[in-house]
């Protein structure tokens, strides 16, 4: 099995989603990757980045684009309802669910903290990680 975390540019949600799944779900023969929608130059914000070293996590690969491919070989758990109706536009026939409804089965978005300070970041991984904690296997 695989799952693809997605957000906007790949830098600071699903890096952060994909590093906690990654520890969190070691033995399991899942794989767990990230991907943006909207992916410029660069990599993992600093201060996602700093979570992931702090929490001694398993590292986030390097930001990279959604394609065709991973739509085709992935279930796609995204950040918010806004993705989860973009990548229905541009893929039609993906295996899509915000990650909310993986976890618990209801929608919420997961906070962006992009922009904002190491307590914004804070809180998006807690509730990161309160919904990858009840993934069912």
């Amino acid at each position: 099995m695989k799952i693809i975390f997605v957000c906007t540019g790949n830098t600071c949600r699903s890096p952060l989603a994909e590093s906690y799944a990654k520890t969190q779900y070691d033995a399991l023969d899942v794989v767990f990757e990230s991907r943006g929608l909207m992916v410029h130059s660069g990599g993992v914000n600093s201060i996602s980045q700093a979570i992931v070293e702090r929490e001694s996590l398993v590292a986030p690969s390097t930001p990279e684009p959604l394609t065709k491919a991973d739509v085709e070989e992935a279930l796609l758990l995204v950040m918010t309802d806004v993705h989860k109706r973009l990548v229905k536009e541009q893929f039609p026939s993906a295996d899509v669910q915000m990650i909310s409804e993986f976890a618990v089965g209801y929608q919420e978005d997961v906070v962006d903290p992009y922009g904002g300070s190491m307590e914004h970041y804070e809180r998006t991984f807690i509730q990161l990680k309160g919904f990858i904690d009840k993934f069912k296997f």
